[in-house]
């Protein structure tokens, strides 16, 4: 890490995604990831929420290669709390952290 904020940003994570995530996995790996199905839209500051489309953010180097893989427009199925998605794409400002991606999941039904 190259500074304080490096290492506060992976900690920060770490704690919320052990305290308030879930496992999920993908091509036989776990991962500990946030996961979002909202049920209602909402508006909360300049963030809007699709309900219809549920998303989950995890850390890079937890899953190497997916995120090419849904550049790319593979099938990358990942199951979460016993569900089958497909991912649809990398979303979002958290993703542009370098760290983080955050997916567009679509359910599989």
């Amino acid at each position: 890490m190259d500074n304080v904020f490096d290492t506060l940003k992976v900690n920060t994570f770490s704690a919320i995604a052990v305290t308030m995530g879930y496992d999920a996995s993908w091509n036989g790996i776990t991962a500990r990831v946030l996961y979002n199905d909202p049920s209602v839209s909402e508006k909360v500051s300049e963030h809007g929420y699709d309900y219809q489309r549920p998303t989950l953010e995890y850390k890079e180097g937890d899953w190497p290669g997916m995120r090419e893989l849904i550049e790319a427009k593979q099938d990358v199925i990942i199951e979460i709390k016993g569900k089958n998605y497909y991912a649809l794409k990398i979303v979002g400002a958290v993703a542009r952290d370098g760290d983080t991606y955050k997916v567009q999941l679509e359910e599989i039904v």
